[in-house]
């Protein structure tokens, strides 16, 4: 071996020793007769010294460039007690240096390897292995190694298979579009690289696997966000012969085990559930943020009772109680409303209730009963803000949703340590496209509907719901689930339903449903978003911080300048042309 130790594990103990390590330049200090070099590799640091101005090591060092790869060796020494640093678990220890390799010399830098820089993105991207030398970012990869390893082993725990399917698939539409592969072979025709592994997951329970995951990749070509790219990593798992409340259980196992493992958190169990229809109700959104409560209210027939007109009219009020109404200013409420209008309302309601009387926007149009009941069903105190969106029910649920969202952010009202998980269920099966005058899936074409909503298949699918699931944490969306289908002609059914043409269903699904004709069994299963769990847990914004080559905002690699023109020759060989 090229090192004895690593850079972040001498102390006191090691005193005496001799030790060779190897890393990065991190800092390097000439202070006349001592010159001090810290080194760096992924496990911390080890300050160096050479403290003998006779040293040949002198003109070595002088040489010495940031980021410069480097091997020490020396004498493991404690330093005097003023000059430890606790902060570092290396900080009561020095290493006297006796001899210095360079293995390796860096270049000049295009940003320094530090934390506290900050970097364009795309600059970041493109020398991603210069970025990820930074500790934080070598944090986030440990911490990602980390939820796999102690996801893996809970799932095997429980007696699942880790199964790989395949990477290349016959285009199907799963609510993006698809990345495709041009096959040489067989010109004119093209593989897809899968959106996620769904019927082959499904036909392992047909096979009699029984229990499966793996940590599948899913490509999908679609717009990008903070956290969306290109190609994600899911924790993808399916069982048979279970109910909904089996797939639930699973999932939470292996999250506690991976909230102890990185976190040292019990998390309770099991975790609350809310109907789709209730989460809307409550929070106006299908993935609420439960770590405050600001829930929404129905006060339509109370503000029908008022003398304002728009109230008057309107098929449906709600509102939510803001805390601390007097600190909240006009200019703060009209920033407010423009949230509520870009998520379609016509325009964002209030009153102001402070030491007793009502003020400000719409109390003109209150008598004082009005603001009696009001402040009953609301569940307000003295000094709250009432907002009010009047439209249809959707779209004032929807609205409110959106600006509770930005008041629990800019009102401190959560709690960062906190973890809050919720089961969301029960959604509806289908959703009215209005451009196309059809159904579509809300969630995908393979899910079972409720037992007691199957009879309005045939008369009215808007009132399906199916047995849909959701893992909401923090207000971010985690997994998706269902139990799925098992019988051909339910699945017929569903495909007709959307107003898949015959034909097309039998070419993109028919050897799923030929699989189901087997005796396929009872099935369901979820797909969880590695990246997202990831980034929450090493609390990041974005999981592009936890991906260790990603792309940037406009789906391009910097660092390979992918996507990228293909040559003639392999474009002859694919018996492809390409446009102008």
């Amino acid at each position: 071996m090229l090192r004895t130790h690593h850079c972040g594990e001498l102390n006191h103990e090691n005193a005496g020793e001799k030790v060779t390590l190897c890393g990065w330049v991190d800092r390097h200090r000439d202070m006349g007769p001592l010159q001090f070099v810290t080194i760096r590799d992924r496990y911390g640091v080890t300050q160096c010294v050479l403290d003998s101005k006779q040293s040949p090591l002198h003109q070595d060092l002088d040489k010495l460039n940031l980021e410069d790869c480097i091997q020490i060796q020396g004498i493991v020494r404690q330093r005097e007690e003023k000059d430890q640093n606790s902060s570092q678990p290396t900080g009561a220890i020095e290493v006297n240096m006796t001899a210095c390799k360079i293995l390796n010399h860096s270049k000049e830098l295009p940003f320094q390897v530090k934390d506290t820089t900050v970097v364009n993105d795309d600059l970041r991207l493109k020398y991603r292995y210069l970025d990820l030398r930074r500790p934080r970012m070598q944090t986030n990869l440990e911490i990602r190694h980390k939820v796999i390893q102690s996801c893996r082993q809970a799932l095997c725990d429980m007696g699942f298979l880790e199964v790989e399917t395949p990477l290349l698939v016959r285009s199907t539409p799963e609510g993006a579009r698809d990345f495709v592969v041009p096959s040489r072979l067989h010109q004119g025709r093209f593989y897809a690289l899968p959106q996620s592994p769904q019927l082959y997951k499904q036909m392992l329970m047909v096979s009699g696997c029984d229990r499966y995951f793996q940590f599948a990749p899913a490509f999908r070509d679609e717009d990008l966000r903070a956290d969306r790219v290109p190609v994600h990593t899911q924790i993808d798992m399916e069982m048979s012969f279970v109910e909904e409340a089996d797939v639930f259980a699973a999932v939470e196992h292996y999250l506690q085990a991976i909230f102890t493992d990185i976190k040292g958190i019990n998390l309770p169990t099991p975790f609350p559930i809310l109907d789709f229809h209730q989460a809307i109700d409550l929070y106006g959104t299908d993935k609420p943020d439960t770590r405050f409560e600001l829930t929404i209210k129905t006060v339509t027939k109370l503000m029908q009772e008022t003398s304002f007109s728009r109230f008057q009219e309107a098929a449906c009020v709600r509102a939510i109680a803001v805390p601390e109404g007097s600190r909240h200013s006009r200019k703060k409420i009209e920033q407010w409303q423009k949230i509520a209008q870009q998520s379609g309302a016509q325009g964002l309601a209030w009153v102001k209730y402070c030491r007793g009387e009502a003020s400000g926007g719409i109390a003109k149009f209150l008598n004082s009963t009005n603001i009696e009941n009001l402040l009953s069903i609301m569940e307000a105190s003295d000094d709250c803000l009432i907002l009010f969106v009047a439209d249809t029910y959707e779209t004032a649920s929807h609205s409110l949703g959106a600006v509770r969202s930005v008041i629990g952010k800019e009102l401190e009202l959560i709690d960062h340590g906190k973890f809050h998980f919720l089961w969301v269920n029960k959604f509806p099966l289908f959703e009215w496209n209005c451009q196309t005058q059809s159904y579509n899936a809300m969630h995908h074409l393979f899910t079972q509907p409720l037992e007691e909503d199957a009879h309005f298949l045939e008369s009215d699918p808007s009132k399906v719901r199916g047995q849909l699931y959701d893992l909401v944490l923090n207000g971010v969306e985690l997994l998706s689930g269902s139990i799925r289908i098992n019988r051909p002609h339910i699945q017929k059914k569903i495909l007709e339903i959307i107003n898949m043409p015959r034909e097309e269903s039998e070419s993109k699904f028919g050897f799923l449903m030929e699989s189901f004709a087997y005796g396929a069994p009872p099935h369901g299963g979820s797909a969880m978003g590695l990246d997202r769990l990831v980034a929450i847990l090493c609390g990041e914004e974005s999981i592009r911080e936890v991906i260790a080559f990603p792309c940037n905002n406009s789906g391009i690699f910097p660092l390979d300048g992918s996507p990228a023109a293909i040559n003639e020759m392999q474009l002859k060989e694919l018996g492809i042309k390409t446009s102008d």
